[in-house]
């Protein structure tokens, strides 16, 4: 007999929820509806059956062994046999859960009708100066759009679904190694309604919306930012029977400029400065984002030093940032003798 700590992978020291954790992967993995093999299954589910309860551990950390027969259990489905006990799962909703990703049998679904839409997303990229000025942008996509021919009805002649009896639910049975599992799903029919219709819309098939390649319009705020994400309540699909349309959410993509550089709601650029004219101080005519400027240079600016441009930055929600301009200096090309000579008798001075 193979070692029970061994099978789950586990240490004698460790704790039930280390074994727990160990058996739950273990099973998931070699579960013979999930592709598993069903011999190994058995196997790691006779050594939990005994690891998971303390006095049986203690048996088989004392006998090597805990009594009983842990593989003869009751038959199963496809030959599978073996004595699962549910209780360290925390119930049978919780081993169905974690196989089929669902509830146990007998839970119900709860109805659909009215239908929330889905939501959608899209990136859009946008110029620099759309991102400033804001824009307008559209768009085609494949979404739902509510059905014009039912006004979102879905048909006539409202009447109870013959499929679900009204319930706006149906039941499906697996067949799985612990015997027949019955569960709720939402009627195909109604959609979860209950309710189907003496004539059904020939356009939306019922449902109220139909799948259309439609164009969408959605504005751009003034100052929108890289990486921002808008929401436009309502612009999703549509839902079912009149249900509530979800949103659409646009994802914001900029390209850079190559004159302007944003800093929050600050606008940065550099601006060429004749060293002379920054050391003795004078007037320059600057570019910002909403045109000329005349900027103050002040005597003995240094290079790199930011001069500021007061409300010439981005504006965006009554609010406006500056422009700052990054001081390079420009040296001259060519020194005469007359630039030399009052240099050299400047430098006297410094």
């Amino acid at each position: 007999m193979s070692d029970y700590y061994d099978v789950l992978g586990v240490s004698k020291s460790s704790d039930k929820a280390e074994i727990k954790k160990a058996f739950r992967d273990k099973a998931k993995k070699y579960h013979p509806d999930k592709g598993g093999d069903e011999a190994k299954f058995k196997e790691i589910n006779e050594a939990y059956e005994t690891l998971g309860d303390d006095q049986k551990r203690a048996q088989y950390d004392q006998f090597g062994s805990a009594g009983g027969n842990f593989g003869g259990g009751g038959g199963g489905a496809g030959g599978f046999q073996g004595g699962f006990n549910a209780s360290g799962f925390g119930g049978v909703d919780d081993i169905f859960s974690s196989f089929f990703g669902g509830g146990g049998g007998g839970r119900s679904q709860s109805r659909t009708a009215n239908t929330k839409g889905s939501d959608l997303e899209v990136s859009i990229e946008l110029t620099f100066e759309e991102s400033i000025n804001g824009t307008e942008k559209h768009f085609a996509a494949a979404h739902f759009v509510s059905c014009k021919k039912c006004d979102e009805k879905g048909g006539e002649g409202k009447k109870s679904c013959e499929t679900c009896q009204g319930t706006g639910g149906v039941a499906q049975k697996f067949q799985t190694p612990f015997g027949v599992v019955q569960q709720q799903t939402t009627c195909p029919t109604c959609k979860g309604g209950g309710t189907s219709f003496e004539k059904t819309c020939s356009s939306c098939h019922g449902e109220g919306r139909s799948e259309k390649r439609d164009k969408i319009e959605v504005e751009i705020p003034a100052g929108i930012d890289q990486g921002q994400t808008l929401r436009f309540k309502g612009k999703g699909d549509a839902g079912i029977r009149g249900g509530t349309a979800g949103d659409l959410y646009v994802h914001i993509q900029i390209r850079s400029s190559r004159v302007f550089h944003r800093q929050g709601l600050d606008l940065v650029s550099e601006i060429e400065v004749p060293i002379i004219d920054a050391i003795l101080g004078t007037v320059v005519e600057a570019e910002t984002f909403w045109g000329k400027v005349d900027l103050t240079i002040p005597e003995n600016t240094r290079e790199y030093q930011m001069l500021r441009a007061k409300d010439k930055g981005v504006r965006k929600d009554g609010q406006q940032g500056d422009h700052l301009f990054k001081v390079k200096y420009v040296m001259p090309k060519k020194i005469s003798s007359k630039l030399r000579k009052d240099l050299e008798e400047a430098r006297k001075h410094v």
